[in-house]
């Protein structure tokens, strides 16, 4: 996976793909998680996670949305519902 460039995608897909990021973050610290740690049980690099939580917009496959969710142990559509 690589960064994509923001004018790839419309202001809301935007915003769709750093919500995903904040999500994240926000779930790995809730569960005491380092990003290396995170990176570890997802079986992604340090740097896929690190750009996902970035405020950069960073496109992601949904397995890794899957092997992030996993480690975290949620269901990978809350990764994906922002209330």
């Amino acid at each position: 996976m690589s960064p994509i460039s923001s004018k790839s995608y419309s202001r809301e897909e935007n915003q769709f793909l750093k919500n995903i990021g904040f999500k994240i973050q926000f779930l790995r610290k809730q569960r005491g998680l380092s990003q290396s740690e995170l990176a570890e049980k997802s079986e992604l690099s340090y740097a896929t996670i690190s750009h996902l939580e970035s405020t950069s917009v960073y496109g992601l496959s949904i397995i890794a949305i899957y092997r992030i969710a996993k480690a975290l142990d949620v269901d990978p559509s809350q990764l994906l519902m922002f209330k």
